[in-house]
């Protein structure tokens, strides 16, 4: 029994077999998460911003881990485009699934941050914010589950939140009252999908080195964040996207298949402060 561990550690979280919908998948944290499913096994289809000018460099990598990749153009925020992509995607994957495995795993990672204090924001830059961050996070939700209940399979549906769905912050009012709104919808999924074999999670990332976040690490207007950051993680540092490989692959896998409704937080240590 001995010898036969590594296999079976490895059974338990290959990805061999599975194909995941990724949106934001170009990005900094989503294009880390993403080759880490399938270098881990899993075909990509990758629902992007219309000419995306970081696609190439992803459908290489993916290319390169030998795994099928598919590119869908559709801005998350128009919930009609998002419906009809989705509808595409289903309907091609039905007509290769004896060639490929029917999408079973929802990586949600689209998001964007309108920065400003909260008396400031815009009606356009509040709307646009729920519109991507937490609108098409339900929308793709729905639209997984709806294909793989038709298709009577289980699935894994992860929706990408933050910290700063359960602390405050300044300037980000909106952002992180939509990543709150993540974790209630990862909630209320897992309620409604859970005894149909759909495991809906929710990973949250504290202060990771992103094109997000840069600025509050090189700008000299918010040393005192950088240092706020570097003090109150344990592990006296920010995160990086490699830190997220294990934990997605843990959450797309067999290794999770008992634990739904939860959020899986990424931080350093800086909640238990």
């Amino acid at each position: 029994m001995t010898a036969q561990l590594p296999q079976l550690l490895a059974d338990l979280f290959a990805l061999n077999a599975h194909t995941a919908i990724v949106t934001g998948a170009t990005g900094g944290l989503g294009l880390t998460m993403t080759l880490a499913l399938a270098e881990a096994g899993a075909n990509v289809i990758s629902i992007e911003m219309p000419d995306d000018p970081a696609s190439p460099n992803l459908q290489e990598q993916v290319d390169e881990s030998g795994r099928y990749f598919e590119r869908h153009e559709c801005d998350v925020k128009d919930s009609t485009q998002l419906r009809s992509v989705f509808a595409s995607i289903w309907k091609q994957a039905d007509e290769l699934k004896d060639s490929r495995p029917l999408p079973n795993i929802l990586i949600s990672c689209a998001g964007i941050n309108r920065r400003g204090p909260a008396e400031q924001l815009t009606d356009e830059e509040i709307d646009e914010t729920f519109a991507v961050n937490q609108k098409a996070t339900f929308v793709c939700g729905q639209e997984l589950a709806a294909g793989l209940l038709q298709r009577q399979l289980p699935g894994k549906i992860i929706s990408v939140a933050s910290v700063t769905g359960f602390i405050s912050a300044t300037t980000i009012s909106a952002y992180a009252a939509t990543k709150g709104a993540v974790l209630q919808t990862t909630r209320a999924f897992s309620s409604e999908w859970a005894s149909k074999g759909i495991q809906v999670n929710a990973l949250c990332p504290g202060y990771f080195w992103t094109e997000m976040t840069r600025q509050y690490q090189e700008e000299p207007q918010y040393k005192g964040f950088n240092e706020y950051v570097l003090s109150r993680c344990p592990t006296g540092r920010w995160g990086v996207p490699d830190d997220l490989r294990g934990a997605v692959i843990f959450l797309a896998s067999r290794a999770s298949d008992y634990m739904t409704g939860q959020s899986l937080v990424v931080d350093g240590g800086l909640l238990g402060q």
